[in-house]
């Protein structure tokens, strides 16, 4: 009963140690004062909670802003920065969603950022706070500044207007995570830079071709319908082929498994971890016995006797849990094009990976191509041991 009372007040404490820091907190940004965190490119922190411009940074920052000024659209302006060699404060090639990630900070104007009090799903107000792209209001009704940006307030706003006026609704990520458009979106790599490809339109691009330009990668390009039929056919066409014991067969399905069944999957790497202890508990015991001589028979009996019960329970379990992952529509081809045809998108990509451990479109011979999509495609398959072949 006083262990309870004193943990409920000791919890009682923290909330009002942490309610009296955020208030503090609250306070200094109504007097000006920044936050803390990492301040946007272009900008440093001068001490005592203000802001000013980065000697280094500020004048590939403002020519970043004039050119947003002027109408210029994110992808531009980064094509044209990585063209001249210029990089972000983590050395990355610039891109438009660094652009404007950087461009809608308040900070970027030298004004305090506003905080926001989450809520749950009944609208109640939860201790949860998250930073908002918006200025604090003070009391005049006026954005509360910290120091001086790289643009002024009205270029601030000028600037989130030409953004906005560019975006499209319904993909930010304030709708949740975007799922993947297309089969091979983030699968399929550039063989240049190794990133994954993204899709527009009917077509798959490198990602950092079309985040850096030319300059970046030079990139490669196809038509997105044509490869994405010829995976799907060169797939069901490896895997069908894998004979029952073929432990390549086995690792997929471990994969599925995992995908399918989570839960069934922890248990599994949970009896295997079970199963690895006892075993190692058993040759020390028999160490200790045989070599050492450090108990009795007797003990050693009983002990050897529990663990083989032990060890014989778990290994039966993982043969239970391996028997009901049905390899039954991968070993047969017609069975598993049928249940590609049938899978969704999201069902076909994780399928793609259980079987391939990495796939790379290769640059074609020029514009007009009239080589087969699947000369152009590398698969790295899938071993028994998850290891390339």
């Amino acid at each position: 009963m006083i262990f309870a009372f004193l943990s409920e007040r000791a919890r009682d404490e923290a909330r009002d140690i942490a309610l009296r820091v955020q208030t503090g907190l609250d306070a200094h940004r109504i007097l000006g004062r920044a936050p803390g965190g990492q301040a946007p490119y272009g900008i440093k922190r001068l001490g005592d909670g203000k802001v000013g411009p980065h000697p280094e940074e500020y004048p590939t920052a403002r020519k970043i802003a004039d050119a947003l000024l002027s109408g210029e659209a994110g992808t531009t302006i980064a094509h044209r920065l990585t063209a001249e060699g210029a990089t972000t404060r983590t050395g990355r090639h610039w891109s438009a969603n660094a652009i404007a990630r950087m461009a809608a900070s308040p900070l970027w104007a030298g004004l305090v950022p506003h905080r926001e009090r989450h809520q749950d799903e009944y609208g109640n107000p939860i201790d949860k706070w998250g930073w908002r792209a918006e200025p604090l209001i003070g009391s005049d009704g006026h954005p509360v500044v910290c120091g001086t940006g790289v643009v002024s307030l009205t270029e601030w706003y000028a600037i989130k207007a030409q953004i906005a006026s560019r975006t499209v609704r319904g993909l930010g990520s304030h709708h949740g995570v975007k799922q993947a458009g297309k089969l091979l979106t983030g699968i399929m790599q550039c063989p240049h830079c190794g990133v994954g490809v993204v899709s527009g339109g009917d077509s798959y691009r490198c990602r950092t071709r079309m985040e850096g330009g030319p300059a970046a990668c030079v990139g490669v390009r196809t038509s997105a319908t044509r490869a994405d039929w010829q995976v799907g056919e060169s797939w069901v066409t490896h895997v069908s082929a894998l004979e029952p014991d073929d432990p390549v067969l086995h690792e997929i399905a471990r994969r599925w498994l995992a995908y399918q069944d989570p839960e069934m999957d922890e248990r599994r790497k949970h009896v295997s971890a079970a199963l690895d202890d006892a075993e190692r508990r058993a040759e020390v015991l028999d160490d200790a016995f045989y070599v050492h001589g450090r108990m009795k028979e007797e003990r050693y009996r009983a002990l050897s006797s529990a663990l083989t019960d032990q060890i014989a329970a778990h290994n039966a379990e993982l043969n239970e849990l391996r028997r009901q992952s049905d390899l039954t529509p991968l070993l047969d081809g017609e069975l598993l094009a049928e249940a590609w045809q049938a899978a969704e998108l999201a069902d076909k990509r994780m399928l793609l990976r259980c079987a391939i451990n990495g796939l790379k479109l290769t640059p074609s011979t020029g514009q007009g191509d009239r080589r087969p999509i699947g000369d152009r495609l590398e698969f790295d398959w899938v071993s028994g041991s998850g290891v390339a072949e």
